[in-house]
């Protein structure tokens, strides 16, 4: 992915080195190579009019040590008194976003799971999507021949096979969830909405991701939230139709959306919304996958994006 395209997305690039224009990965044995600038080429013109706002979390909303700038909490605000409605969009389950979403006063619907849960502040949900018995052992036996750690989530009861592991310990300080030890995951297939498989081998994860995701398409969504999260859902859990349920809710068209995202897992809402917006952090698959490109979410990213993308396609009251 060249500068020709990244210079206009309104921040310094002269000090980073130029992405690669082409993205190589291994599936099943063969090479295959993806041409990012021929997919940012391929995207929609950026839309007129912006009514609506999907976000991400961590890695966009949040900053590293998993705060709201003060930048974006005065966008937010901004962004209430337009009368535009921000929605969040998270891999995380419903009981580690709602603190979140106190903090930013949002009344309305958001999605955890990667969009198998629509739920209200109160707890209410509009959407439950879980796993089915065959595709959770499916995924179960993948990741265990791998030697993935392997976490399965039942709304927000957490379950792992060893509560002490580091992954476990720093997952545990970030969501502020409680792991549930159980000694055999395969007896605990009913009512799972995600599971999470976890490895410091990013290149063993990005492979299995490819691989799980061709076998189980149409029965399941994978989708890396990070470089060490793998996240399995049921096949409609995922943001594209995310932003789907919660435009339809306000009587908003997906065009008229704007989303801001920095992972893989955003990757559905990007090409469902009518504005793409990623972090400047994000691999360069995910870039190439978005209009724009805002800053970091080190450096006011989110708010540079409001103030610049959005704001001006906000339609006057």
């Amino acid at each position: 992915m060249g500068k020709d395209w990244l210079a206009g997305y309104g921040f310094a690039i002269n000090d980073q080195p130029a992405p690669a224009k082409t993205l190589t990965g291994v599936f099943t044995g063969a090479l295959m190579s993806v041409d990012l600038d021929a997919i940012h080429a391929a995207l929609p013109p950026l839309p007129q009019t912006i009514r609506m706002v999907v976000s991400d979390m961590d890695g966009t909303l949040l900053t590293p040590d998993k705060t709201i700038a003060p930048s974006t909490l005065a966008m937010v605000r901004v962004l209430q008194e337009r009368g535009i409605p921000l929605c969040l969009a998270s891999a995380r389950p419903p009981a580690a976003m709602v603190p979140y979403i106190e903090q930013l006063g949002l009344t309305g619907q958001n999605a955890g799971f990667n969009g198998g849960i629509i739920f209200k502040p109160d707890g209410t949900t509009s959407v439950s999507r879980v796993l089915s018995p065959d595709v959770l052992s499916i995924v179960h036996d993948m990741l265990h021949l791998h030697g993935i750690e392997t976490w399965f989530l039942r709304q927000s009861y957490w379950m792992v096979q060893d509560a002490y592991t580091p992954f476990v310990q720093h997952e545990q300080g970030i969501t502020g969830l409680t792991p549930h030890q159980v000694p055999d995951l395969r007896k605990e297939f009913e009512g799972i909405g995600k599971v999470m498989g976890v490895s410091s081998d990013t290149s063993l994860l990005q492979d299995v991701e490819t691989e799980l995701g061709a076998m189980l398409q149409g029965d399941a969504s994978v989708r890396r939230s990070s470089d060490i999260l793998l996240d399995v859902t049921p096949a409609l859990a995922n943001k594209g139709e995310a932003v789907r349920e919660l435009a339809l809710a306000l009587g908003i068209a997906p065009h008229e959306v704007a989303c801001l995202g920095d992972a893989h897992n955003d990757l559905p809402m990007f090409s469902v919304a009518g504005l793409g917006i990623a972090m400047g952090q994000a691999e360069d698959d995910v870039k190439a996958a978005a209009q724009v490109l805002t800053d970091t979410n080190e450096r006011d990213g989110w708010a540079k994006a409001v103030e610049r993308y959005i704001l001006p396609r906000v339609p006057n009251p």
